[in-house]
């Protein structure tokens, strides 16, 4: 019976310690970017809704928005946008791969999209950017 608390917290543990780092954050997204694109592909649903836009150099790109629950929340839903249209971003670039958290999508000159947290801060706001979702 120890033996079989003892594997039963052994194997506890790790499934918590997997799941810790399983959960991804903005650690890694360091590099500001802006750019237009095109979208290709809506997918709006867990873990975080997400599409995959065209840039102008025909490069795919994979944005993650924030979690669906929290996006409807906010306003955000399938009717917000539409593949093929137009978006200028505004986000946070992964270091190795075309994938961006991102803080802003607008459509023509209108915000569509900003990340927001629970509190409804921003993610500009709680980075403490000083910036806001205007684009260039």
């Amino acid at each position: 019976m120890r033996r079989f608390f003892l594997v039963t917290g052994i194997l506890s543990g790790l499934l918590l310690l997997s799941s810790a780092f399983a959960h991804h954050g903005w650690g890694g997204y360091t590099e500001k970017i802006e750019f237009r694109a095109t979208i290709a592909v809506l997918k709006l649903g867990n873990p975080h809704d997400r599409l995959v836009v065209t840039d102008s150099d025909d490069q795919e790109w994979n944005l993650l928005l924030a979690p669906p629950a929290r996006n409807r929340r906010f306003g955000f839903n399938k009717e917000s946008l539409s593949v093929g249209d137009v978006v200028d971003v505004i986000g946070q670039k992964h270091p190795q791969r075309r994938e961006v958290k991102v803080h802003c999508l607008d459509k023509d000159g209108e915000n569509l999209y900003t990340y927001r947290y629970d509190s409804g801060t921003s993610s500009l706001e709680r980075l403490r950017k000083g910036e806001d979702c205007r684009f260039d």
